[in-house]
């Protein structure tokens, strides 16, 4: 994520600069989603009868905000950059993307060789196999 970042500031790329937000709205749904999975967990109180079940849905709302706020930054951006393109360095954008396919790749294999495959796998393993291809 860093070296997105990094990357897309030096090169002036906004394909790296949309992906670093990609994989930040990645990471912070992930921490959110087992942050509420935890408090969801809990048991029923006396002042709390239902048990804390809504927290699941609040943290689905604020990932689906987040990236909504994140793909309204990406347009507005492209649109800026549309009007006065800057002058884009392919050589760092092409070296960090292509760090990144390479790390998407690996993590591919990886999930693809376990022996215990399972819904969750399966999802990781559909999830990084789409971020290997946008890479492209």
């Amino acid at each position: 994520m860093v070296a997105s970042i990094v990357g897309g500031v030096v090169s002036h790329s906004l394909a790296l600069l949309s992906d670093a937000g990609h994989m930040m709205a990645d990471a912070a749904a992930l921490a959110l989603a087992l942050v509420a999975q935890r408090v969801a967990s809990r048991p029923r109180t006396h002042r709390r009868t239902y048990g804390s079940r809504r927290a699941e849905v609040l943290a689905a709302f604020v990932n689906a905000l987040f990236l909504g706020l994140t793909s309204v930054w990406v347009v507005a951006e492209a649109v800026d950059r549309w009007r006065t393109p800057p002058d884009v360095n392919a050589r760092w954008m092409l070296a960090v993307a292509g760090g990144g396919l390479a790390v998407n790749l690996v993590a591919a294999w990886v999930l693809s060789s376990g022996h215990g495959h399972n819904e969750n796998t399966r999802s990781a393993l559909a999830h990084v196999l789409s971020d290997a291809a946008g890479s492209v």
